[in-house]
């Protein structure tokens, strides 16, 4: 359920958007995952998304604090509450760190 809305939400917004418990290197620039995931590893996912060098927003129940601070160590960008990820989606991703691409400076 969780993964429809916010695949809807990222088109809305104007995102391609691929759901995948296994991303392939080099073809995303941005992985969203849930930490309380139980049909595979979110950490390991995480750490090896952030090997690729992606940016991840990991999301999990705002009392699952346990999960909350595994992902945070993990690597994650950002982790916000699930309701932040499903009713706050745009802020989220604009709270998100820009990442330019190898040997560019920013111009500002």
């Amino acid at each position: 359920m969780w993964s429809v809305r916010t695949k809807k939400g990222l088109e809305a917004l104007g995102h391609k958007v691929t759901v995948s418990t296994k991303p392939e290197a080099g073809s995303h620039d941005l992985a969203i995952v849930n930490l309380g995931a139980r049909s595979f590893d979110p950490i390991a996912a995480v750490k090896s998304l952030k090997a690729d060098e992606l940016r991840v927003i990991g999301h999990v129940g705002h009392k699952e604090q346990d999960k909350w601070n595994e992902g945070e160590e993990a690597g994650c960008d950002q982790v916000v509450s699930n309701g932040s990820l499903a009713n706050r989606l745009a802020a989220v991703l604009a709270g998100l760190p820009v990442k330019c691409p190898s040997g560019t400076e920013d111009d500002e």
